[in-house]
């Protein structure tokens, strides 16, 4: 039956000989360390307003949780980006893991507002070195199809956000709350810390007259490479956009569970049942865009899909009942489709090689991200959150100005 269905051609395109001629175990390793970082960050979102409610959170501390971990991250991530293009690429990765899971364990046992922060603001860098650092070295054993590789990396991740809102509604359901979820991440975070321990990292990647810098030679090379990436126009272009495109991404993850329990009105159970929603929808946008990008630009993409999400969200905004809202929020998803993937593909793609200088740069370009979604908190606290989710809008905007036509 799976064979028949329109799917499969998208499952080939998934798992083609050629694909699977190149990843190596370790590559598949890194694939499930998306696998789990989005599935931390499905329960998280569909657990929010579980939380809040649990811990008397107001809108303003939930603004708190969620952008200033990402602004204390701007000066931490930077430098461990930037180490990343060194020898001490797998130490850090090892380390972020470890430190995630002690992230984690503190969730678990959080009985109040900091306790809670302080979970959050280590577990930011922390994926930093141990998911941003797996996934720039994926993109640097391939060079020249970066694009194509961060669209079966965010496969992997649709797959994790479908299953987290799936596993916290059953968590309810049988009357665990959020909290033991929370401890299965712990142990899955071990898990693959440990296999990632366990495997060779290279000694140095293949990149064109390059190799990975030495501990002896780290600050003065990579001082260099830094210097000489921030001299990429192109490079900054994309790293702002996909700031500013992290709006209807990300930030609107982030506020939608709130934004269906206090504004629509749902229950816990039924919030996570629409995020469930949300994912299985982020999943179909995801397998839909590898093919599409094997024929069509994906600047191409982008621009097409920002026009289309304009006019989708403003009438999500603005629905009167319940299931267009559901309905809209699906247009909304499929609207984004490759914003993401194709936005980092190409700022790796405008410096070949040198990944972790990227990702650096795109660390400390966070703080814009971690800035205005905390605006978006604040802004909910005052004004309600149906006005604050007005401001999601400036992404597509953004993307259909700035994002250039495809040559």
């Amino acid at each position: 039956m799976f064979k028949d269905s329109f799917a499969y051609p998208i499952f080939q395109k998934l798992i083609n000989r050629q694909f699977l001629r190149h990843t190596s175990v370790l590559a598949l390793i890194f694939l499930f360390v998306e696998f789990f970082d989005e599935l931390h960050y499905g329960i998280q979102s569909a657990a929010l307003p579980s939380i809040r409610a649990d811990l008397a959170l107001t809108y303003a501390e939930v603004g708190l949780l969620l952008g200033l971990p990402k602004i204390i991250g701007t000066f931490v991530e930077p430098l461990l980006m930037l180490l990343g293009d060194s020898t001490l690429r797998k130490s850090l990765v090892i380390g972020g893991g470890l430190t995630i899971v002690v992230g984690l364990l503190l969730i678990f046992n959080a009985d109040s507002f900091l306790p809670l922060l302080l979970a959050f603001i280590i577990s930011f860098p922390a994926s930093g070195a141990f998911v941003t650092l797996s996934q720039a070295t994926l993109m640097d054993l391939n060079l020249g199809r970066e694009p194509q590789m961060m669209a079966r990396w965010t496969v992997y991740g649709s797959f994790g956000n479908l299953i987290g809102p799936v596993m916290l509604a059953g968590a309810f359901a049988v009357g665990f709350g959020w909290r033991l979820p929370y401890l299965g991440l712990a142990l899955l975070a071990l898990g693959l810390t440990l296999l990632i321990w366990r495997r060779p990292f290279p000694a140095h990647l293949d990149l064109p007259g390059d190799h990975a810098i030495s501990l002896s030679e780290t600050p003065r090379r990579l001082w260099s490479n830094l210097l000489q990436a921030l001299r990429v126009k192109e490079l900054i272009r994309w790293i702002v956009l996909l700031e500013i495109a992290d709006l209807l991404l990300d930030v609107f993850l982030s506020y939608a569970a709130l934004y269906f329990t206090d504004v629509a009105g749902l229950t816990s159970t039924q919030t996570s049942l629409v995020i469930t929603l949300l994912m299985l929808t982020s999943l179909g946008s995801d397998l839909l865009l590898i093919p599409i990008l094997e024929h069509i630009p994906g600047r191409k993409v982008v621009r097409t899909a920002a026009i289309l999400a304009i006019p989708v969200y403003i009438a999500f905004l603005l629905a009167p009942n319940i299931w267009a809202k559901m309905i809209l929020m699906v247009g909304v998803r499929f609207s984004t489709i490759g914003w993401y993937q194709v936005l980092q593909g190409e700022a790796y793609a405008a410096v070949p090689g040198r990944s972790g200088t990227v990702m650096a740069i795109t660390s400390a370009a966070g703080l814009i991200g971690g800035v205005i979604v905390w605006i978006v908190g604040i802004v909910a606290n005052q004004a309600g959150l149906q006005a604050a989710m007005w401001l999601l809008l400036a992404a597509p905007v953004a993307l259909v100005i700035f994002v250039p036509r495809p040559t």
